[in-house]
């Protein structure tokens, strides 16, 4: 159960963050066409481009997690057995557990205090920008929980979320 949701969960990040990319390179290019070919340069086009960059960042920190892409050091861990791994791994995934949950928590509060901040050139609520924050930490925190599930022996092996 747990493998399906972070799947299909994933599977939209990668989705919107493809859509999201491709947004924020026909911005681009149009501004560069714009300002250069007709020297009428979109004055929105910056802040789309910055919010769209956000929103990548965030969308994809979850995929890495799950693809294992986030930076680890692992010299001292090789050193002992598969099994001390496997308990220091989820040492190491409860605490992420706990930061990110912390961290989604406090973002909360942020939005309520950007709901009425709105972005100069696009005239957006910021809070939209920030809610890349939550989301974020919601679907790292899904990923989290389905691997020390399956660490802990709860989920079948070959079930990787």
């Amino acid at each position: 159960m747990a493998h399906a949701v972070v799947k299909h969960t994933l599977r939209c990040c990668e989705w919107a963050v493809v859509g999201t990319s491709a947004l924020m390179i026909m911005v681009t290019l149009a501004q560069v066409v714009f300002r250069y070919v007709f020297a009428a340069p979109i004055t929105w086009s910056e802040e789309l481009a910055r919010y769209c960059f956000v929103w990548i960042v965030y969308l994809g920190a979850p995929i890495a997690l799950h693809r294992g892409l986030h930076i680890g050091v692992d010299n001292l861990t090789s050193y002992f057995s598969k099994k001390v791994q496997r308990v220091m791994e989820a040492i190491n995934d409860a605490i992420a557990l706990a930061l990110v949950l912390l961290i989604g928590f406090a973002s909360i509060e942020v939005l309520s205090a950007n709901r009425l901040q709105f972005s100069p050139s696009l005239g957006i609520q910021m809070a939209i920008v920030y809610l890349a924050i939550p989301v974020c930490m919601g679907v790292m925190a899904l990923v989290l929980v389905a691997k020390f599930l399956r660490l802990a022996g709860l989920a079948r092996p070959d079930q990787r979320p």
